[in-house]
């Protein structure tokens, strides 16, 4: 029994060992990380806050320990528990960075990192609404209704002065023509520890971008043209019209409106002016038409 432990005893040295020179003499990786600082011990009454909520550390180590998994928990931890009410400088030391056993801390940026301790107070702040994108082409933002309109913040009292209003993290309207709804969080705002609720809701309304616009150059056809007869209509017009944004073109007139000159009727060859008329639209509504008639050369 005793040799049998003995052997046992052996072989978990040799291991050990082992293990020591693999994570020695491995083939060592360095890796840049942006780690979350956490500010603890926080006193009752009173919040503390920093500007800087990442920092580089670089580290290196075995490549066995570099594994995405643990790294995702690094974290630097920092006591505030003895600094004083007010500004404060803080330089960070390896010791700050909780990491995996085995890997080293070779560099941090930046070394220091200002914190402010402030009495904690509590304030009712409006919510302002962020957009990012752009809506559909030819929409435009109708209504903006944010729910709630006010949220209550647990924030650094210095840092709250002159401040009433927060925004919320961009709602996207990239090509949006329907009616949205986003549950969205609000921005990070330096001070504050805490939002009530955490997320509010945004709906966002679209309606057509109607405007006027003077478009050159529409090309006129013509009906009612006889057979046998070689029509030309080389005038082109200019047109005041009043219509969705994105459809106030010269193609998409012409497909729309149809300007055209009526030859009905006429058989003979010559250069004629025709008055111009369009088809009936709900979607484009001409102002004004320069000019009001166009040459017309007809020939058999």
């Amino acid at each position: 029994m005793i040799i049998t432990n003995l052997h046992l005893k052996i072989l978990s040295a040799v291991i050990a060992v082992c293990l020591w020179i693999y994570l020695v003499t491995g083939e060592f990786q360095e890796v840049s990380l942006y780690v979350p600082v956490k500010l603890t011990n926080i006193p009752e009454g009173y919040v503390a806050v920093t500007g800087e909520n990442l920092v580089n550390v670089l580290a290196k180590g075995p490549k066995s320990l570099i594994k995405e998994k643990q790294l995702n928990k690094v974290q630097i931890s920092i006591d505030v528990s003895n600094m004083g009410q007010g500004a404060n400088s803080r330089i960070i030391t390896s010791d700050d960075v909780q990491i995996p056993a085995g890997i080293q801390v070779t560099d941090i940026e930046p070394k220091s990192i200002d914190i402010t301790v402030d009495s904690l107070i509590r304030k009712k702040m409006k919510v302002t609404p962020s957009f990012i994108g752009e809506p559909a082409e030819g929409y435009k933002v109708g209504s903006v209704v944010v729910s709630p309109e006010v949220v209550e913040v647990n924030a650094a009292k210095s840092k709250m002065k002159g401040v009433n209003s927060l925004e919320t993290m961009p709602v996207n309207l990239t090509g949006k023509k329907d009616k949205i709804t986003y549950s969205i969080g609000l921005k990070f705002f330096e001070g504050v520890q805490d939002y009530k609720p955490e997320q509010v809701e945004v709906v966002v309304g679209f309606k057509e971008d109607i405007i006027e616009k003077t478009v050159e150059n529409v090309p006129v056809s013509a009906s009612g043209v006889e057979e046998g007869l070689i029509v030309s209509v080389d005038d082109t017009i200019n047109l005041n019209v009043k219509g969705r944004a994105d459809l106030l073109n010269p193609r998409s007139i012409a497909n729309i409106l149809n300007p055209h000159v009526d030859l009905t009727g006429i058989i003979a060859s010559g250069t004629y002016k025709k008055k111009i008329y369009f088809k009936e639209s709900s979607i484009i509504k001409v102002l004004d038409t320069e000019p009001a008639k166009v040459r017309v050369e007809v020939r058999q």
